[in-house]
């Protein structure tokens, strides 16, 4: 086989970067001669083989190469050297100049925007202050009307005092509450005496408490609340008696005055007779109201205080009233205060006291209207959006401050304490409490009762912070400055032109031979350097350029690409002879159908990681590599410089090279899945003469030619896996190297296209004993059997770690998805399914209902992202568990099912990344282009844990599959077919053990991590049924229901896309991706295919051995498989096609189909007599037994 026609796929790419090289050229000479140095450096590098193998010879290139590039930099600096110290002077004179511009440009642009950002918040802060008191005003406006319409209801029915109940409080209270942002409104009573203790508890609160149950009704229709099943319909006369702390605490006789509570809404859970006058939050406030005729404003409701021992439960139980009832998008546990709006009679009984005459000597308080806010009410919906970043900051004299944040019309609780910027603490501005109404504009309504200035008076203080800061601050100053500076810069650069336009030159000139010499250095031996050199410097002459300088650009392009007119090359060909080289050709066996069922990323990984290592070792051995053609590795060695031991060190390098690659695969199996530690390699080695030199025109290269090359193309090609063929030649020269004992005749002759029948060798040093071989032999078709110490076989080891890896990376999503969406795990409230004697079957569903679009949501594909040791750990040994379920069946075992996972998790993966989405996503937001790929995929994409159960569904498909058809288990009235009533039995006993498995006290966390909720349990139980009865194609009534589903889905003329459709779209696309899995050996390479169906073969003839099958499958094989193509496998890859969902691999799968039905067609006949020239007389004591 000839050389030149393989591996024309690199040369243009080096052109573009060489052109790419010369258009980067840079404009300083000193930067040009480190760049020189760099690229002198690396050269021998970029292709990751030297182009000489010898070491001395490649030292002696090295220093020819840096002896050509130190002449070109010394030339550069002499001619630099006498411009330099004017260059100085001038550079000194330009960079005073634009320093000083600079510096006064910056400090007035940032004097300008800080004047702005004071201006604004002195601004804001006045507007803050006279929203704040407008807000204040209406909730003490709200409530005094609401104080006034009490005491002229009371006058009106001649009520006195205490003994006052306002009809429909709850509806009055409620409209206060909305009017005025308030918690919650309440009325405490002021009893003065025993007396009228004695009559408010024996009579009047019995009497009256009616209120209770009405404001529960109101509260329950009220939509402000958060209704939950603590709001119970109320107990009349519950406690009559005055209490505090607790309802069973009740407060001694002759302790007056007593302040019970009395209406309120709403409605708490203990709803009244609470002496407010013993708290020490609000005691002290009541107080000082009945003695000044103020209103007060109480401590800090839900602050634990340290002198009062019920302080910590009242504290906790109003937490969790406010989070439980109370729909304030607030925190719980920020401030909440009380207003004590007092409630006063003249001393005559009359009800109306002119304000101006109200006075403690002739008035009386005789009630308190209360009502509690978060302080946060009072800031919202103050500021616009754009204005954010205001610290708000308030402190009462009783020792309490806490703080807020105001962004735009939000409050933000940030905690306890002064929490604002020190930085700004000289621009706070600060007002009393007091003072706000009167900080209020014009349109003020409150004409009321005061507030009190001496108990416990709050004051605000508004601060700006570096956010709001930020908002006036820019990069203005920075742009302004380097706008001056830009000036300075190109007045500078115009004087200095002509001396740049050289400089550039001078260094193009340098730069240009130094990466000429590098680049060339990667592509050819050392020796053909020069004179290619010489043969361009020849071409330029000859089209009329002298001896001027050429380009490198066209100086390349003379010796890479260009020929003569007449069709040959400028100049004498570039070739020699060398008579004694040994060359190599390596071949990965069974690439072609391995890579069938792979994603081109995965084909890649397994080249990029095997290539790579030979690489290396042909840089230790000396080999020079010549190229890769497709998954063919060629090397040589006795050139570019002759040595006596070329067949010695290419032998080394050939076992190094497949040991290697027996080591590589193994390891990459558990990431690249099935059948890749089974992949071999073939190779091939002949000693010779070859020509070798470049051969230029269109992508040229230094190539191999000449019968050596294709004698050692069919050593590889007629040699076996994991074996070295070697020619006679290079077995005599071996020999003749005191290596004879490594040489060992092939048994037969081979039949070498173009050469006939020859002699060849096999080389296996004593040291290795095929050790490499023999390892990977003894993984092949291995069955689950456990040995005695209960291990897994080697290959089904790796399967199980690979299996776990795959489902780890979409458990991570599961979890991403999770939190995305803010959904707490919750794990007491999920109870996983038992399995049952009920019919799995029958929880097939019709449509699966997935999530909706959550543009929220982001799951990332980074491979940094881990599984929590336990979760990693328990998935890990539930695989394993997985794996000893499944029997030692030729055709359904683990390693079946480990293919069918690959199979979906390739469709899986096509469906989430289809090629054109990633063009869209480039021309829209990420989220527009997430929502179209949700619509596109039925939001199979949108939903991880969909494509984990995919997954999970096929590794368990067929666990403890009995080898026979499900009819022949009904036919023996097998026990479980029984229990199954004769309906998918192998598919649904794989649901319950599997299911049973998982249900294992040892899985909980991993149980967790798959499902956060009982929803997302039911559903992973509905997808994880639906897709394992998919795989019995054989039950009529499931094989209808689906044919009817996708009729509803993709026949019928109604194809709204609502939720119902396009959820039933979803659930169809799964079950047929299952299927197509299922059997995705019959859609991939013929060699994949093959394998899996003479594993089915014998499996039935196995069954048919043993007296547990009627039929011979020899008898309708050829026939039933041709059927099976015309009337399942390809009316299903064209379903695949027609869903629209699976892009590429749609395509890929019906041609394969189509493909392998012919080639069946054409040789079923004959691969049928071979299956039973090698089974069909099996000894009855193999039938069960896996045999090679």
């Amino acid at each position: 086989m000839e050389l030149e026609n393989q591996g024309e796929g690199s040369n243009s790419a080096i052109l573009d970067a060489i052109i790419k090289m010369d258009q980067e050229l840079g404009d300083e000479q000193a930067s040009v001669d480190s760049d020189s140095d760099r690229d002198v450096n690396s050269s021998s590098n970029d292709t990751g083989v030297s182009p000489s193998t010898d070491l001395s010879t490649s030292r002696g290139a090295e220093v020819g190469q840096e002896d050509g590039d130190s002449g070109v930099m010394s030339i550069a600096h002499t001619e630099n050297k006498a411009v330099l110290v004017w260059k100085l002077v001038m550079i000194f004179v330009l960079l005073a100049s634009t320093v000083a511009g600079a510096i006064t440009v910056f400090l007035y642009v940032s004097h300008e925007e800080q004047a702005s950002f004071e201006a604004a918040f002195s601004d804001n802060s006045l507007k803050l202050f006279e929203a704040i008191g407008g807000s204040l005003d209406i909730k003490l406006a709200a409530v005094d009307s609401f104080v006034t319409a009490i005491v002229s209801d009371a006058k009106a029915r001649n009520q006195t005092w205490p003994f006052v109940t306002v009809p429909d409080f709850a509806k009055r209270a409620s409209k206060i509450r909305g009017l005025s942002y308030a918690l919650s409104v309440t009325q405490f009573q002021i009893l003065r005496n025993d007396r009228d203790r004695r009559i408010w508890e024996d009579s009047y609160v019995r009497e009256n408490d009616g209120w209770v149950q009405e404001g529960i009704d109101v509260q329950r229709s009220d939509p402000s609340f958060q209704q939950d099943d603590s709001v119970f319909d109320y107990v009349p006369h519950a406690h009559s008696s005055i209490w505090y702390g607790s309802v069973d605490n009740v407060v001694p006789s002759n302790s007056a005055p007593y302040t019970p509570t009395w209406q309120s809404y709403p409605v708490f859970p203990s709803p009244y007779n609470s002496n407010m006058i013993m708290s020490p939050m609000r005691g002290s406030a009541i107080k000082a109201s009945m003695a000044s005729h103020e209103v007060t404003i109480s401590r800090v409701l839900n602050k634990i205080e340290s002198d009062d021992p019920n302080s910590p439960d009242f504290v906790r139980a109003v937490n969790e009233w406010n989070e439980v009832h109370v729909g304030m998008n607030s925190e719980a546990t920020e401030p909440l205060v009380q207003f004590l709006y007092p409630i006063i009679v003249g001393n005559d009984d009359s009800y109306q006291v002119p304000m101006n005459q109200m006075h403690p000597d002739n008035s009386t308080v005789v009630a308190f209207m209360a009502t509690s806010f978060f302080w946060r009410s009072l800031l919202e919906r103050i500021l616009p959006e754009g204005q954010r970043g205001l610290a708000v900051v308030f402190h009462n004299e009783c020792g309490q401050t806490f703080t807020y944040r105001i962004d735009g019309a939000s409050a933000i609780f940030k905690g306890e304490g002064d929490l604002h910027n020190p930085k700004f603490n000289e621009m706070g501005e600060t007002l009393q409490v007091s003072q706000l109404v009167d900080a209020a504009d014009e349109a003020t309504t409150y004409s009321g009762l005061p507030l009190s200035k001496d108990h416990c008076p709050y004051s605000l203080s508004i601060y700006p912070s570096t956010t709001f800061e930020s908002q006036f601050k820019s990069n203005n100053p920075i742009i302004f400055t380097m706008s001056a500076v830009a000036i300075f810069v190109f007045t500078a650069l115009v004087f200095l032109a002509y001396d740049r336009l050289v400089a550039v030159r001078q260094a193009k000139v340098m730069k240009s031979a130094v990466q000429s010499n590098a680049i060339v250095s990667s592509l050819f031996p050392s020796k053909y350097r020069e004179r290619l050199y010489n043969d361009a410097l020849q071409s330029s002459k000859a089209v009329g350029n002298g001896g001027s300088y050429v380009p490198s650009k066209a100086r390349l392009k003379n010796f890479l690409r260009e020929g003569n007119e007449d069709g040959g090359s400028a100049g004498q060909p570039i070739a020699d002879l060398f008579t004694d080289c040994t060359v190599m050709f390596a071949d990965i066996a069974n690439f072609t159908a391995w890579s069938s069922a792979r994603e081109p990323g995965q084909v890649f990984t397994l080249l990029e990681t095997v290539y790579g290592a030979f690489d290396k070792i042909a840089a230790r051995r000396g080999v020079f590599k010549i190229e890769t053609i497709g998954d063919c590795y060629v090397a040589v060695t006795g050139l570019p410089e002759p040595r006596k031991d070329h067949a010695v060190v290419m032998v080394k390098f050939a076992i190094d090279c497949r040991d290697e690659f027996v080591e590589v695969t193994r390891l990459l199996e558990v990431s690249l899945g099935p059948d890749t530690a089974d992949l071999g390699l073939r190779i091939g080695l002949h000693s010779g003469a070859v020509t070798a030199g470049v051969l230029r025109g269109q992508k040229s290269r230094f190539q191999l030619f000449g019968d050596t090359v294709n004698t050692a193309a069919r050593m590889e090609s007629t040699g076996m896996v994991n074996r070295i063929q070697i020619s006679h030649t290079t077995a005599t020269l071996l020999e003749e190297a005191k290596k004879g004992q490594w040489v060992k005749p092939r048994e037969d002759q081979i039949q070498a296209k173009g050469k006939g029948l020859l002699q060849t060798y096999f080389v296996e040093p004593k040291s290795h004993n095929n050790g490499s071989k023999g390892s990977t032999e003894n993984d092949k078709d291995v069955t689950i059997e456990d040995d005695m110490n209960g291990a897994l076989p080697t290959k089904i080891a790796r399967l199980v770690s690979w299996n776990a890896d795959v489902l780890s990376r979409e458990l991570v999503k599961v979890i991403q998805a999770r939190h995305g969406r803010g959904l707490a795990l919750d794990s007491r409230k999920v109870e996983w399914a038992e399995p049952s004697d009920a019919m799995v079957i029958q929880e097939v569903k019709e449509v699966i209902m997935l999530p909706p679009f959550d543009a929220s949501v982001q799951v990332s594909d980074d491979s940094s992202l881990k599984l929590e040791e336990e979760v990693r750990t328990q998935l890990h040994d539930y695989v394993y568990s997985v794996a000893k379920l499944y029997n030692k069946n030729p055709f359904h075992n683990f390693e079946h099912a480990s293919h069918v996972t690959m199979s979906v998790a390739k469709l899986l993966s096509r469906i989430v990344a289809p090629d054109y989405f990633f063009e869209e996503e480039s021309k829209s937001s990420h989220g527009m282009a997430a929502s179209t790929l949700h619509d596109h995929t039925y939001g199979i994409t949108s939903d991880p844990l969909t494509q984990f159960a995919c997954i999970f569904s096929a590794l368990i498909h067929d666990c403890d599959h009995p080898g026979v058809p499900n009819n022949q288990l009904v036919k023996e009235g097998n026990e479980i077919a029984k229990l199954y009533q004769g309906k998918s039995v192998a598919e649904q006993n794989s649901v319950n053990l599997a299911w049973d498995l998982l249900r294992d006290p040892r899985y909980a966390a991993l149980r967790n991590a798959i499902c956060g909720s009982q929803e997302e349990e039911q559903r992973f139980r509905q997808l994880v049924v639906n897709a394992v009865m998919a795989t019995d194609i054989m039950d009529k009534d499931l094989k209808k229901l689906r044919d009817d589903r996708w009729d509803a889905a993709f026949h019928k003329e109604n194809r709204l896309n609502d939720i119902l459709q396009v959820n039933r779209k979803a659930t169809i696309v799964i079950e047929h991706l299952i299927q197509a899995s299922d059997v995705a050996h019959t859609m991939q390479h013929w060699h994949v295919y093959i394998k899996w169906n003479e594993r089915l073969f014998k499996e039935l003839l196995c069954a048919y051995q043993a007296g547990r099958s009627d039929v011979n499958p020899a008898n309708f094989w050829y026939d039933g498989e041709l059927g099976f193509f015309d009337f399942y496998i390809i009316p299903l890859a064209k379903k695949l096609s027609e869903c629209g969902v699976f892009g590429v691999s749609s395509d890929e799968y019906l041609t394969y189909a189509m493909e392998n039905r012919r080639e069946w067609e054409k040789k079923g006949k004959r691969i049928v007599a071979a299956y039973m020239a090698g089974y069909g007389s099996l000894p009855s004591e193999m039938i069960t037994k896996d045999t090679q």
